[in-house]
C-alpha cells in the first residue's frame, strides 16, 4: 500500500491581476520561502522509507522516489540552500516536484506552510537582505506582514553545480 499523500496544484480561476499565486513552504524554523504555483507541478507527502538511497552521491541528494511510474530525484533542499539539513526522523516529508526543461526534480522540505498571493513587482532584490550564498537560488525577497519570504528561483535550484552529473 502506498502511503503517500499528493495533490496536484491548480489555479483556482479569477483573481486579482496584479497577483500571482505562490505555494509558502517552510524550510527550517526561521526560514519561509515561497515559489510560484505555477512552476510547482505538485505536492507528495513521502516517508523516508519510500525514497531509494542512492550511493555515492552528496548529502544534498536524497535519493529517487518512483511516483507515479516516475521516477524522481529528491533533494534536500534546506541543505541545498545552506540551510539546516532535513532531520531524518520527521514522520514524512512534504515533497514539491517542479519541472525544469523538461526534468522532474522534488525539493524536499519541512513542511507547507499554505498558498499566498503576491504582487510580482513587490519582490525586491535579495542582495544584501539575505546570506550572500542564498543569492544564486532566489528570484528575489518579499515582506509579507513582517516576515521575509525567500521567492525561489526553480530553474537555477535544478542547474545548482551540486546536482550536475559531474558533480555527483
Amino acid at each position: 500500500m502506498n502511503s503517500s499523500l499528493s495533490f496536484e496544484l491548480t489555479n483556482t480561476g479569477a483573481a486579482d491581476q496584479t497577483t500571482q499565486s505562490f505555494l509558502k513552504l517552510r524550510l527550517s524554523d526561521t526560514t519561509i520561502a515561497v515559489i510560484p504555483t505555477v512552476e510547482a507541478q505538485e505536492v507528495v507527502m513521502v516517508t523516508h522509507q519510500q525514497l531509494t538511497l542512492m550511493p555515492n552521491m552528496p548529502g544534498t541528494i536524497l535519493g529517487l522516489l518512483n511516483h507515479r511510474n516516475r521516477v524522481i530525484w529528491v533533494i534536500d533542499l534546506p541543505q541545498l540552500l545552506g540551510l539546516p539539513m532535513l532531520m531524518l526522523d520527521l514522520r514524512q516529508y512534504a515533497v514539491v516536484v517542479i519541472q525544469v526543461a523538461g526534468q522532474l526534480l522534488g525539493l524536499a522540505i519541512q513542511q507547507i506552510e499554505g498558498l499566498s498571493r503576491l504582487n510580482p513587482s513587490d519582490i525586491q532584490s535579495p542582495v544584501g537582505s539575505v546570506d550572500a550564498s542564498l543569492v544564486p537560488f532566489l528570484r528575489g525577497c518579499y515582506l509579507q506582514d513582517q516576515e521575509l519570504l525567500l521567492v525561489l528561483d526553480a530553474a537555477a535550484i535544478a542547474h545548482a553545480k551540486s546536482l550536475q552529473p559531474h558533480a555527483i
